[in-house]
């Protein structure tokens, strides 16, 4: 290499490393408004923190905006709120407040499972000596506080968004997954009414325990003491789960389950089941929301049809 070629070079690369240098990084800002909200201590003494993400058009003639309740709000609520924008804009799904339900204890992340543990479940659990359980103390510690989270959730932070937004009292969606899926099944058989549209993805219905046979886990116990339930108005539940979670027995699970509930032949209790093939625990939301969300709204007389043509 001549001496010249290798002076020019030296001069590039000096020029790049100072161009390099001066680049300074900045903070991200989310693309969509996102209010904030630190709400008063709860009644169970916990200090919950409300996201708030207004929608992207107003509602259609003679409708008022939905709300979106996302349980693991920062895991869920914004990546979920961009993944439908082209949904909401083009009416395949309303108008919609999406409102995720946090801790002022997170801060913006990362979240945590004993949060989760504590709000989720609906039975207290200690894993027994031996159990695969035992030594992940986050994972049942402080369990059992879902009737008292709903509680807040029914009267206190649902109260504080339709004091605040004109939504529909009529339309509430609740989201979970994994854990927060196992709360929002209890919310569908505990609480009749509260919402009137579940998307359930992957719930962890294993609980209080896996090891024991399913007819003795709290989920079909529930089933069982709920088979009576009157559902107020129309109420849709959409269940998901990945093809390879039947690993786990999650798949035989919820067909389990979602056989009890159709068994009710209750008018105003819909519901569907989807196994998405290729899919597995860690990788299943995406997917199975964006077919949940725009599934739980098909054949609706205002809506724009959809490739998601679920029947109710």
């Amino acid at each position: 290499m001549t001496k010249p070629i290798l002076l020019v070079l030296i001069f590039c690369l000096n020029v790049s490393m100072a161009s390099a240098q001066e680049i300074q990084a900045k903070t991200f800002k989310y693309p969509y408004d996102v209010k904030v909200y630190d709400l008063p201590t709860a009644s169970n003494g916990i200090d919950y923190r409300v996201f708030v993400r207004t929608p992207l058009r107003p509602p259609a003639d003679g409708e008022k905006s939905s709300s979106f309740y996302f349980l693991d709000a920062l895991a869920n609520m914004t990546p979920a709120a961009s993944m439908t924008y082209n949904y909401e804009i083009f009416n395949y799904i309303p108008s919609a407040f999406y409102i995720g339900i946090g801790y002022q204890n997170e801060g913006d992340g990362p979240w945590t499972q004993e949060n989760r543990t504590r709000d989720y479940t609906p039975t207290a659990f200690a894993p027994p000596s031996g159990h695969f359980l035992e030594n992940s103390r986050k994972d049942w510690e402080n369990s059992g506080g879902a009737s008292a989270f709903f509680d807040v959730v029914e009267k206190e932070i649902i109260s504080f968004i339709e004091s605040q937004f004109d939504v529909d009292p009529n339309y509430r969606v609740l989201i979970g997954k994994s854990t927060s899926g196992l709360g929002a099944t209890y919310a569908a058989l505990e609480r009749p009414g509260l919402f009137n549209r579940y998307v359930i993805i992957s719930p962890a219905i294993w609980w209080d325990d896996w090891l024991n046979s399913r007819e003795d886990r709290w989920v079909m116990k529930a089933a069982r003491k709920t088979a009576k339930t009157v559902y107020p108005k129309e109420t849709r539940i959409y269940f998901a789960v990945g093809e390879a979670e039947e690993r786990l027995d999650l798949v035989t699970d919820l067909y389990v389950l979602t056989k009890s509930l159709r068994k009710r032949r209750n008018t105003n209790l819909k519901i569907n089941l989807e196994v998405l093939k290729g899919e597995q625990h860690e990788g299943v939301f995406p997917a199975a929301f964006m077919r949940g969300i725009a599934g739980v709204y098909a054949g609706e007389e205002n809506r724009k049809p959809s490739s998601v043509a679920l029947e109710w």
